[in-house]
């Protein structure tokens, strides 16, 4: 629980916060020490998800999700089924409510066949990253990270071939792609050197 936004606040509050054994002594709370963390993680939601997809031949059955967001405690989540030749395709978008990194993944299987399939990713109406994966009777996968800021839209495009089953997977979340919080500054009010005063630690948390 964060320390109290105004009145006195004494060493025993700090030691009692941030998990400090006795004696205490001031120098001990710097932040990003041992003690005080200079992060911390905040929940992110996605909200006004858009856009269209082909039909997920393969859904509601095992392995097979319509694009959906704040679910599995991810951001986003789609994993389009194509079967007999048809060609799975999607543009979909979604906007975060906050700044950071976030982290994604993406893949493409394929049964009976070696194909290439495309998957695109734009924060802000500009492309960002793209990955051609190929696969037959097997799963090729990518990761990798966006850096987008509160109310901007994260869109991601694709298509791939099928032959037997085919599945073109997406997800996005926050610090890892299967979590949806991320990693923001924290305990700005507390200094990483110099002069310490008991007044820096109001609202500081462990």
């Amino acid at each position: 629980m964060a320390l109290q936004a105004s009145g006195a606040i004494s060493l025993s509050d700090l030691g009692t916060e941030f998990g400090d054994t006795q004696p205490h002594s001031l120098s001990e709370f710097y932040s990003g020490g041992s003690l005080v963390p200079s992060t911390t993680q905040e929940v992110v939601t996605a909200s006004s998800l858009g856009g269209s997809n082909s039909a997920n031949a393969r859904y509601p059955a095992i392995g097979g999700y319509d694009p959906q967001i704040n679910t599995f405690s991810r951001l986003y989540t789609q994993a389009l089924w194509g079967d007999n030749g048809s060609t799975i395709t999607f543009d979909r978008n979604f906007t975060v409510n906050k700044t950071g990194t976030y982290s994604y993944y993406v893949a493409y299987y394929i049964q009976n066949a070696s194909k290439t399939a495309t998957h695109t990713l734009y924060v802000g109406g500009s492309q960002v990253a793209t990955h051609s994966l190929t696969a037959g009777n097997s799963t090729a996968s990518a990761t990798g990270t966006l850096s987008v800021t509160a109310g901007q839209t994260i869109r991601v495009t694709g298509t791939g071939g099928s032959a037997g089953w085919a599945a073109m997977t997406v997800y996005i979340g926050g610090s890892s792609y299967n979590n949806s919080s991320i990693t923001v500054a924290g305990n700005t009010s507390v200094p990483a050197s110099g002069a310490l005063s008991l007044a820096d630690f109001y609202g500081a948390e462990a």
